[in-house]
C-alpha cells in the first residue's frame, strides 16, 4: 500500500523533498544535456552515485513526470530516459540556481574557510 501524504502545509514539499536528495538535480541535467539517455550512460556520467541511488532518484522523477522513461523490448531490453515537457519548465529555474552558486562561490568558499 502506497502511504498517502498530506501536503496541505506546503504545496512545494514534493519538489522540495527531491530537491533534498543530492543527486536528483544532477540527474536531471545530465539528462537534459543528452537525451534520451541510457541508464548506463547515465550511470558512466556520474561516477560517484550507486547504480541503486541512480534507479531510485529515475523512478522518483518519472513518478512526478519530470523525465519520461521508455522501455524498448530489445535483447536484451534497453530504457531511455528524456526530460518531459513538464520537467523543461523546470529546466530555467535550475540553471538559475547552478548560475547564481557560480557567481557567488569564491563568497561561499570564503564564508565557509571563516567559519571552519
Amino acid at each position: 500500500m502506497v502511504k498517502k501524504l498530506d501536503y496541505a502545509y506546503c504545496k512545494a514539499a514534493p519538489m522540495l523533498e527531491w530537491l533534498g536528495n543530492k543527486w536528483t538535480l544532477v540527474v536531471l541535467m545530465k539528462i537534459s544535456e543528452k537525451e534520451p539517455v541510457r541508464f548506463n550512460e547515465l550511470y558512466r556520467t556520474i561516477p560517484s552515485v550507486s547504480e541503486k541511488v541512480l534507479s531510485q532518484v529515475l523512478r522518483q522523477l518519472a513518478a512526478d513526470g519530470i523525465i519520461r522513461s521508455e522501455l524498448f523490448a530489445d535483447v536484451p531490453p534497453r530504457t531511455e530516459y528524456s526530460v518531459t515537457d513538464f520537467g523543461k519548465t523546470l529546466l530555467p529555474h535550475i540553471e538559475a540556481l547552478i548560475n547564481w552558486g557560480r557567481d557567488n562561490f569564491d563568497t561561499i568558499m570564503s564564508n565557509r574557510q571563516k567559519q571552519g
